[in-house]
């Protein structure tokens, strides 16, 4: 399934990946330390992740979990921005990337794993 989630969701997504499932009383508390939101804010982007698919909501007590995995849900996000910002070109977004930067023996010997691995 394909999501379409705003910054603002993808942090209350990385919230419930680190802490698994919790209450949304104790998911905006962690919200309200690391992002200052008040609870009704976190409850907001609740209700929009659940309308979405990505979480699931149990009751009683309002209970949420991450209904969609994280590894899914970011190789999705890469391959939008590639597809949105380098017109697809996965060779266009690694020079963007790698402009003018270094890059150690042992990185490129794994992109050159990772790459035999696709071909």
């Amino acid at each position: 399934m394909e999501y379409k989630l705003s910054d603002a969701e993808l942090s209350v997504m990385q919230i419930l990946w680190n802490h698994g499932e919790q209450r949304a009383t104790h998911i905006a508390d962690i919200a309200k330390t690391q992002s200052g939101w008040e609870k009704n804010t976190t409850y907001t982007f609740l209700h929009r992740l659940i309308k979405k698919g990505a979480v699931k909501r149990h009751d009683p007590g309002f209970y949420c979990e991450a209904f969609c995995k994280q590894d899914e849900l970011l190789s999705q996000e890469a391959q939008g921005m590639v597809a949105k910002l380098y017109n697809g070109s996965l060779e266009m977004f690694v020079n963007a990337f790698l402009d003018g930067k270094a890059i150690s023996q042992k990185e490129l010997d794994s992109l050159q794993q990772l790459i035999d691995a696709h071909k």
